[in-house]
């Protein structure tokens, strides 16, 4: 196999498109793939329950047609657009695993791969080499540019970045659907340039900086919009669109573009096809932002250890990363039903009551009226970690995820009880089995399938998806009341 890290990054990523193939992958990849897709299903049946999926999916119903690829737990309709609906269903509850290495990946470069998988009536080993592809080169261009924060030399040590945005993740999309077309290396070079002169302005940080960050375009850069771009970037270099075939490339390469500070091809390319970082995702134990996820552990400790009720808690106090008191996350003031994954507040009001159940549910009509949940949001306040700028600025020297120590001390019948949780469940460090991952599926599922027969079967296919020969037999369990 080709070093892919000797060459251009433009070129290094065709190479590692091109050669590529299952036979590569080593076992814990394969797992890993299975997993991250079975997780991405889940997420997406389960956002049917949310407005923003009724919006889609009457979105679909006026502007689709050619009913050719499935919407997880919908209709068919055309390639782009059956993309377009599992990114936003696959994200629309925040419960999607994160990385490999930092960011959301799963909801933008899971969509490509699973509409031209439909396409070409992929066999199932294809599927999981373009979805492990996708997710390694998704998450190793998000690590090469700027994200959230930057270094500096004085305290703080870092700085919030004005260009932080998951669209990068569109060069990992592009790889996975150009693999499954089978596209030669000057059609996978023009989709690569057609998706990067396309991704959407970086504007994550106006995103965290305004209050209430809870609209439906999320990020500033939703999942659906990058998913339909690198499936039309496939597609369109398939039948001979060209773009800038050199479009990561040199001074004037997309960082650039997109006003990155830095590129850092190593992190990029360095080790690309024998080193892979899947194992450096996290899988989501609750339906909310991964900054919320160890704060809710520490409730949960708490509130299990202790026995206390929540109806007698006092004060419920975190002290966790900088993330949290971004503006987007404060208030207590919830408009639409997507405020519910970000107002630490509520996230942390839920937790005492439903901490030990996670569900879809927690961002239901009936949870967010519940009183009980109200009255305790007004007693929740949130402060920064101790020595957080510290560990804030490690974690960035090191290309790590932002640390998410949290600590949790809750206040019931005059007495105090504190818990920390350094890795939440479903970090790496504190990983997910694939029983409990089946267990997230399985709740989540019902919410779109209901049948439990169906659902099992969904999970064994997905379990054995490298002997199904055609990834058709598995699509049309999640499209049911679909003719082919």
């Amino acid at each position: 196999m080709t070093r892919f890290g000797e060459t251009t990054p433009t070129q290094a990523l065709v190479d590692f498109t091109m050669e590529t193939e299952f036979a590569d992958l080593p076992e814990s990849v394969v797992r890993q793939g299975k997993r991250i897709l079975l997780d991405a299903v889940g997420c997406a049946l389960a956002g049917h329950t949310t407005e923003k999926a009724a919006i889609v999916r009457e979105f679909i119903e006026e502007m689709g047609d050619q009913p050719r690829a499935g919407i997880i737990g919908g209709q068919k309709t055309s390639y782009p657009l059956a993309a377009f609906a599992n990114g936003e269903l696959i994200n629309a509850l925040d419960y999607d695993s994160m990385g490999p290495i930092t960011g959301h990946v799963t909801p933008y470069v899971t969509p490509p791969c699973l509409a031209m998988a439909e396409r070409v009536r992929s066999p199932g080993k294809n599927l999981i080499t373009a979805t492990v592809m996708a997710h390694e080169v998704g998450g190793r261009i998000l690590s090469s540019m700027a994200q959230r924060r930057v270094l500096k030399a004085e305290p703080p040590y870092y700085e919030d970045s004005p260009r932080y945005s998951f669209s990068p993740t569109v060069f990992g999309a592009v790889a996975g659907a150009s693999k499954l077309l089978h596209l030669d290396g000057e059609a996978v070079a023009n989709a690569f340039g057609i998706a990067g002169a396309s991704t959407p302005v970086p504007a994550g940080q106006k995103w965290e900086q305004t209050a209430r960050g809870g609209f439906m375009v999320k990020y500033n850069c939703w999942a659906g919009w990058i998913a339909q771009l690198a499936t039309v970037a496939a597609l369109l270099a398939e039948k001979g669109f060209t773009g800038d075939s050199t479009i990561l490339d040199g001074d004037w390469g997309f960082w650039k573009i997109v006003g990155s500070p830095f590129f850092e091809p190593e992190r990029l390319t360095g080790g690309l096809g024998r080193s892979w970082h899947l194992n450096d995702m996290t899988f989501k134990a609750y339906p909310c932002c991964t900054g919320n996820q160890s704060g809710i552990d520490a409730i949960n400790r708490i509130m299990r250890e202790s026995g206390i009720e929540a109806e007698a808690i006092q004060q419920v106090l975190v002290q966790g990363a900088p993330a949290l008191l971004c503006p987007c996350r404060a208030g207590t003031d919830i408009r639409e039903p997507i405020d519910t994954q970000f107002i630490n507040a509520y996230v942390f009001a839920v937790a005492a009551y439903h901490g030990r159940r996670p569900s879809p549910e927690w961002q239901a009509p009936a949870t967010v009226s519940d009183p009980r949940i109200s009255e305790l949001m007004t007693k929740v306040r949130v402060e920064l970690y101790p020595g957080s700028e510290e560990l804030t600025a490690m974690s960035i020297k090191a290309k790590q995820p932002a640390f998410r120590n949290t600590l949790v001390e809750i206040t019931a019948g005059g007495r105090k009880f504190t818990a920390q949780v350094e890795h939440s469940k479903g970090s790496p460090q504190n990983p997910m089995t694939d029983e409990e991952l089946k267990d997230k599926f399985r709740n989540n599922a019902r919410c779109a399938l209901g049948q439990d027969s169906l659902v099992e079967e969904i999970i064994d296919m997905i379990d054995n998806l490298e002997n199904v020969p055609d990834v058709t037999q598995l699509t049309r369990l999640w499209t049911p009341n679909q003719k082919e």
